[in-house]
């Protein structure tokens, strides 16, 4: 007995049915400015939801402002909301395998309960507020099952789950860029984390 899927050829995220294939989450190719678990020293002074951070607890990409923001796989807008001090302006997605969370966004071009699907345009690269700074963009995903007290939110690094063409070569601008981790939102008690 011979299979269809067999013969066709594969493409990125369609015949993987095991796994979590993400298309990239901007337009374009982004550089990474800080990577999953990086800087765990100076994380480890915020907490999410009661337990010290054990590092940053999604990746930061450099990139230019403005630049569109895409869904990485087909879901549900759970969440569109604001922190102050910290994530800024952030849009949550909800999809079979978990959630898909952007932060610095600055305008939103979906509405929360809407359905997306892969590549569809969510949002911008927020600019505001940072003169000065290196524009960047905040992602991460959460996995099913996840746990938001293990010290990372709950969060996973995405980069594993990313196509690689999205991301510049590290020697791309033959330039180092000093990017100082940005600060997140102290918790208060009752405070409510996304």
């Amino acid at each position: 007995m011979s299979y269809k899927f067999v013969r066709q050829p594969l493409a990125s995220g369609l015949y993987e049915p095991e796994g979590v294939y993400l298309s990239a989450p901007f337009a374009g190719q982004g550089r990474v400015l800080q990577a999953w678990g990086a800087n765990s020293t100076y994380y480890a002074q915020f907490k999410y939801n009661g337990a010290p951070l054990q590092g940053h607890i999604g990746v930061d990409f450099g990139l230019p402002p403005e630049t569109t923001l895409l869904a990485v796989d087909q879901g549900r807008v759970m969440e569109i909301s604001y922190e102050p001090d910290g994530f800024e302006r952030y849009i949550k997605i909800e999809h079979h395998w978990g959630e898909s969370f952007y932060a610095h966004v600055g305008d939103i071009e979906v509405e929360s309960g809407q359905l997306v699907v892969r590549g569809d345009e969510i949002g911008v690269v927020d600019d505001a507020g940072r003169q000065g700074a290196i524009p960047y963009f905040h992602f991460a995903i959460r996995v099913f099952p996840y746990n938001r007290f293990d010290g990372w939110g709950g969060f996973s690094n995405p980069l594993p789950f990313m196509d690689p063409s999205a991301l510049l070569p590290e020697n791309e601008f033959n330039q180092t860029i000093v990017f100082e981790p940005p600060a997140m939102a102290m918790e208060n008690q009752g405070m409510r984390r996304p």
